[in-house]
């Protein structure tokens, strides 16, 4: 069986080349929403002023 990781790598790599999460799930043998919560996860980057605000007492 392979691990977490590998499994994430071998999405990342099909996603990359183009496959669709359907496609993936049926070759992996992983349920279609792992399939996008994997894409979603890889892709997050943090955005300028995300977050919470600072807050200051003046």
């Amino acid at each position: 069986m392979a691990s977490e990781r590998d499994t994430r790598v071998k999405v990342r790599a099909l996603l990359d080349a183009g496959k669709t999460p359907t496609e993936i799930s049926r070759l992996l043998g992983v349920a279609r929403m792992s399939v996008y919560h994997i894409d979603k996860k890889d892709n997050i980057e943090r955005k300028s002023g995300s977050g919470s605000k600072a807050k200051v007492d003046l």
